[in-house]
């Protein structure tokens, strides 16, 4: 698996992702005050650098990831936290019970999904999260480093910068999109229509 083999170089970044998903939930908090649920999913959490923030303010966090390269990496770089690691195999059942998690979260994962497999990942972050799901994603505003490692790792990133929140309109009822910084958004979705 690709992202096995460059897990090590995904950890040397570990501190620049904390600093940055730090920074943009200060920056949204009245917006969307993070703080408020109790226990998280994150959902391709990599190395673990969202989950580090989001332990950090004291919420109960859940990171699960398809790549065990990834997990070794986040199990190192999370040794000293409560944050729980699950392997999980991508279209398979999440392996929780129904409304198991106030929020569920997934940073830039949906661009590498297809069409279909965003859609049973839509259905299944609905099934375990009680009130939220949001996405971290990219938006509209591209670059041509991002093209040319979106190109390289072969998913579906430049239909779904075009289709996204259309798409995710078709499966919840409340979707709402906010620029968290040049090139990224939060797409912050609630009942579900699936």
């Amino acid at each position: 698996m690709l992202f096995d083999l460059i897990s090590p170089i995904y950890a040397l970044f570990f501190d620049h992702q904390v600093r940055y998903y730090s920074e943009i939930l200060n920056r949204i908090k009245e917006e969307v005050d993070i703080t408020q649920y109790k226990r998280v999913l994150d959902l391709g959490c990599g190395t673990g650098a969202l989950c580090y923030v989001l332990q950090g303010l004291g919420i109960e966090v859940v990171g699960v990831d398809p790549s065990s390269g990834m997990l070794k990496q986040a199990k190192r770089k999370l040794k000293d936290t409560q944050v729980e690691l699950i392997k999980i195999n991508p279209g398979e059942r999440l392996p929780f019970e129904d409304d198991s998690f106030d929020l569920a979260v997934s940073s830039y994962v949906m661009h590498g999904l297809k069409p279909k497999e965003r859609k049973e990942l839509y259905k299944e972050l609905c099934r375990v999260s009680r009130e939220k799901v949001i996405f971290h994603d990219y938006n509209q505003n591209r670059s041509l480093i991002t093209d040319i490692a979106e190109f390289l790792e072969n998913g579906d990133y430049f239909n779904f910068i075009k289709v996204a929140k259309s798409e995710m309109e078709r499966h919840f009822k409340d979707v709402r999109v906010i620029d968290v910084d040049k090139k990224a958004a939060w797409y912050i979705l609630k009942h579900c229509n699936i």
